[in-house]
């Protein structure tokens, strides 16, 4: 049969077009499963179909580059019948493998197209005997390049040894980056959905966790707040009409913190337990432990606060703190009986002998004025150590405030001095000379000090027991450090903190006294007080025999002159020449007879004009008959006591001046908390009878 040249042209020419429109028939499908594809997988199974059914080849398959030891390539997508052909193939990208050479290995490492031929070429031997009896002619390796690295190929098995031209081969390359950057748009979008699943899932755990929290959180973005727990709602006490959320949280601190809450407002780091008063929507206070940090919330920059309400905890340790205190009295008492005991018997002596003098008539002018001097004095000695333990018992509810540390310590040693002196202990105080100004309770601090004399007390007489005849000492010490901290050492010869015992020695209930010895209390509440002060309480044996307790306290800087101006000030209404105000009418509120008789007489030897009653109900009576410039009364009576006496005078004259003569504290605190204090006063019995009058002269100026 004779064909002639324009019919095999012709032939050729069709070849050609029906290549060309498969190529572009491949490329418009794929291009339209890179568009609908809604992951990767189904783009990757898709673009194999299309290459067999469209693109008219055996087999498609795409491989992924793994970076393991055999630098693997693991098939993820195929389509076509390869009669088991990848599974036995085990392809690998490793150059010094006879199977990381191939075609696949070579697109891999060059990242460029490789065309390979089945039959001749070099790099197929050890797949070409399988390859030819699938019908695999020539294969295609297409490297699918994203962010300029390898990810896979994509391979192509033709069952003709010349499947391409060079425009086809160009065109599978463009397709093959368009896959790669659909691979690469697919995973973005995977990772997009991954991160908003896992921020709806994070937030839902967020919201569950805030929820149930016991503790109040609050979150806010520049001071505004945007959300707020149950518990935060229950702690303010929110109402429908009243929400947290777009309050400004300064609203919620109190008017005296608000300065400081201003400051971490907006930091850019978490935030330490800090302690802070907070005002409820309804205008009541109470003291909160505030902790923030920075998150984002809802996609927005904001702060999560946490809140506890410590009100409780703080009257838990004013608890431990007063059974502490009460503990330690207890433990001093034999040698306030001994202290007290002196000056009464110096009393009774004095008393006595001028007693038998005035009997034998030799008591002269000179003698009764020296003995009743002398038993003066002796009361006043009393009443200071009287006054001192008084203060020192009671609840300390007072604010905190800057005071001189060495006050503190000073009184803490002379109420240990006779306990020191009984078990002979010498006490040893080095105090500096210039004021040492911290923030606290005084009150609080002396406890402390009395707290470690004591313990070191007890250490050196238990080292004398093992020890006969040791000398005891205990030596207080307070020096500056640097100029904004001061170090309190209380150091003594005694036994030491045995080892085991030096991490525990502030743990609540914690003691290594014997038992009925001590409460295990002290070193505790101890510890607290230091720490609430900012300031570190720390133990350590010393390296010849004993133990140090180290005191760090911050000082506060700028306060000496304003202590100065407050101490300078006059008393409002005393006289310039200091001259008695005598012919002002007096009442006397006493159950004790013979007391208001004293009082009386000396006040009328004064000047003044003196009316007595020995209740409350009597008292008031007297006053509405003939009111007094002034009343003096005792608070705890029978038949009417002085707190609902002093709450009756005040209804009839709210500036009236009252001056309580007590040796009860806690009842005229509470006094002065409701009534007008600026015109009462308060003396601690035993009083001496010219302050008295000196008080009364200042308080009638005064009103």
């Amino acid at each position: 049969m004779n064909v002639d040249g324009r019919t095999i042209a012709s032939e050729s020419h069709a070849r050609e077009l029906v290549r060309v429109n498969r190529a572009l028939a491949t490329f418009t499908r794929a291009t339209e499963a890179l568009v609908h594809a809604s992951d990767e997988q189904q783009l990757l199974n898709d673009i194999c179909r299309i290459m067999v059914e469209a693109g008219g080849y055996l087999f498609a398959w795409v491989g992924y580059v793994q970076h393991d030891d055999e630098r693997s390539v693991w098939p993820v997508a195929r389509y076509g019948d390869d009669k088991g052909y990848i599974s036995r193939a085990r392809v690998n990208w490793n150059e010094l493998s006879e199977r990381g050479r191939g075609p696949t290995g070579e697109a891999i490492r060059t990242g460029k197209v490789q065309l390979a031929y089945t039959g001749d070429s070099q790099h197929f031997v050890p797949w070409r005997e399988e390859a030819l009896r699938c019908g695999f002619q020539s294969s295609l390796s297409l490297p699918l390049l994203v962010e300029g690295r390898v990810i896979g190929v994509l391979h192509l098995y033709s069952r003709s040894a010349t499947p391409y031209d060079q425009d086809e081969l160009h065109l599978m390359e463009h397709l093959c980056r368009n896959i790669a950057y659909g691979i690469d748009m697919q995973r973005m979008q995977f990772e997009r959905h991954r991160a908003e699943r896992e921020l709806k899932e994070s937030e839902g755990r967020y919201r569950s966790l805030v929820e149930l929290s016991p503790d109040a959180i609050v979150v806010h973005t520049q001071g505004i707040i945007i959300f707020s727990n149950s518990a935060a709602n229950g702690l303010f006490g929110v109402t429908a009409s009243q929400p947290l959320v777009g309050r400004r949280l300064l609203d919620l601190v109190h008017p005296d913190d608000v300065s400081l809450a201003d400051q971490r407002l907006n930091l850019d780091e978490a935030s330490g337990a800090v302690e802070e008063r907070l005002v409820r929507l309804d205008g009541s206070y109470f003291a909160a432990e505030v902790t923030s940090a920075p998150i984002i919330f809802h996609g927005v920059h904001a702060r999560q606060v946490v809140i506890r309400d410590i009100t409780e905890r703080k009257q838990v340790h004013a608890q431990l703190v007063q059974t502490a205190k009460l503990a330690t009295l207890g433990e001093m008492a034999a040698g306030m009986a001994h202290e007290l005991s002196q000056p009464t018997n110096i009393m009774r002596m004095a008393a006595e002998s001028a007693l038998m003098m005035l009997e034998r008539g030799k008591a002269d002018t000179a003698y009764l004025v020296k003995q009743f001097s002398l038993i003066a004095s002796q009361t006043g000695r009393m009443a200071e150590i009287i006054d001192h333990i008084r203060i020192f018992s009671r609840k300390d509810t007072g604010e905190v405030e800057t005071f001189d540390a060495r006050r503190s310590l000073s009184l803490a040693a002379e109420l240990l001095t006779p306990q020191l002196q009984a078990a002979d202990v010498a006490l040893d105080c080095r105090l500096p000379e210039q004021s040492c100004l911290v923030q606290g309770r005084p009150v609080q601090l002396e406890q402390v000090i009395i707290n470690l004399l004591s313990n070191a007390t007890d250490a050196v007489k238990s080292a004398r027991a093992a020890e006969p005849g040791r000398k005891g000492k205990v030596i207080l010490e307070a020096r500056r450090i640097a100029p904004d901290s001061l170090l309190v050492t209380v150091t003594d010869n005694g036994t030491g903190i045995g080892g085991q015992d030096l991490d525990r020695i502030f743990e609540p209930f914690f003691t290594t006294k014997e038992v009925g010895s001590g409460t295990g209390l002290g070193l505790s509440v101890s510890f607290g007080i230091i720490n609430s002060m900012g300031g570190k309480l720390e133990a350590r044996n010393m390296p010849d025999q004993g133990a140090q307790f180290r005191i760090s306290l911050p000082l506060t800087q700028g306060q000496a002159a304003a202590l100065a101006v407050a101490a300078a000030r006059p008393v409002p209404g005393e006289d310039e020449d200091g001259g008695h105000l005598p012919g002002h009418h007096v009442l006397l509120v006493d159950d004790e007879v013979q007391a208001t008789e004293t009082m009386a007489a000396y006040l009328t030897e004064m000047g003044y004009k003196i009316s007595t009653a020995h209740s409350g109900k009597s008292a008031l009576a007297r006053f509405e008959e003939d009111p007094a410039d002034l009343v003096m009364t005792d608070i705890r009576m029978p038949d009417g006591d002085g707190e609902e006496l002093i709450r009756a005078l005040r209804a009839l004259d709210p500036d009236l001046p009252i001056v309580v003569v007590t040796g009860h504290m806690g009842a005229t605190e509470t006094l002065a908390a409701t009534t007008n204090a600026k015109s009462i006063i308060l003396l601690k019995k035993p009083i001496s009878l010219p302050q008295m009058v000196e008080t009364l002269e200042k308080l009638i100026s005064y009103s």
